[in-house]
């Protein structure tokens, strides 16, 4: 593995990232963790690695359905491909107990043999009471295309609380959203789009900034039905998660979105669908 070099962008991301040495722990054993996590998987097994890193309430996704990771897991088998990921994408609150990677993975037969399928994971993390991160949310997309190696994460360490915050106004904001999307369509979230918005989407290399996901918006149809499911709040107020449904054509998948707060708005960091 290279080693990280970090990606100040506190002129470019409105005052969100800060560059300073103390500021940068939490995000770093964000990463760390994401970094212990694909280590010990591709070194025993993916049931292993699940079982030691999830959270006891995480969940994951599996043809639409929304399992308990630990039942799920438990009852995988033993034996697996080899599974290896690295973030190259990582958002963290200001209160240091929820945050976001992103980034490419690969899955191989053995770890000689060639590359099977990859794709792009995302992932919630909790700070649980002993001060460890344990993992809330896994859900990946796959593609076809290769991804270059990862030489840089990019970060973004949230630097305001907002006291008044609260989970109902993330899971108002989300269900409007949906329902605007079936009337108006996909570019309806417009507004909503932070400028490093990273959309990882079926069958596609993550779209990354504002400008590209909305080009990619404006092909999509809003032929789609959405319901948010679940999802969580930092204690800043300022990181927020859902995950919910999609049914499209007869076939139900899944979302997360991941939402930050920017001088008081909304703004939508992360979009996955599986």
């Amino acid at each position: 593995m290279k080693p990280l070099r970090h990606l100040t962008l506190a002129n470019l991301l409105m005052g969100l990232v800060c560059g300073t040495s103390h500021a940068q722990k939490p995000i770093q054993k964000l990463i760390d963790t994401e970094k212990q996590f694909a280590a010990y998987t591709s070194t025993h097994s993916i049931k292993e690695g699940f079982l030691r890193f999830l959270d006891s309430t995480g969940v994951v996704f599996n043809q639409g359905k929304v399992l308990n990771g630990m039942d799920f897991y438990q009852n995988s088998p033993a034996k697996s491909p080899v599974l290896f990921w690295e973030p190259s994408f990582s958002v963290i609150s200001a209160s240091g107990d929820l945050g976001l990677n992103s980034g490419p993975y690969t899955v191989r037969a053995t770890p000689k043999d060639s590359v099977i399928a990859r794709g792009n994971f995302s992932s919630i993390w909790k700070k649980n009471n002993s001060g460890e991160f344990k993992l809330l949310i896994d859900l990946g997309n796959s593609y076809t295309e290769t991804h270059p190696p990862v030489s840089t994460v990019n970060e973004i360490s949230l630097q305001q609380s907002f006291v008044n915050a609260n989970y109902d106004e993330i899971m108002t904001l989300e269900k409007a959203i949906n329902q605007t999307i079936v009337t108006q369509g996909w570019r309806s979230l417009s507004s909503y789009i932070h400028p490093y918005a990273h959309f990882n989407l079926p069958g596609k290399s993550p779209v990354i900034t504002q400008k590209r996901v909305l080009e990619e918006l404006s092909d999509w149809s809003n032929q789609a039905s959405l319901k948010a499911l679940n999802g969580g709040i930092s204690k800043a107020g300022d990181f927020a998660y859902v995950y919910g449904s999609v049914t499209h054509s007869n076939k139900t998948t899944s979302y997360l979105r991941v939402w930050i707060k920017d001088k008081n708005d909304w703004k939508l960091i992360l979009l996955t669908m599986d």
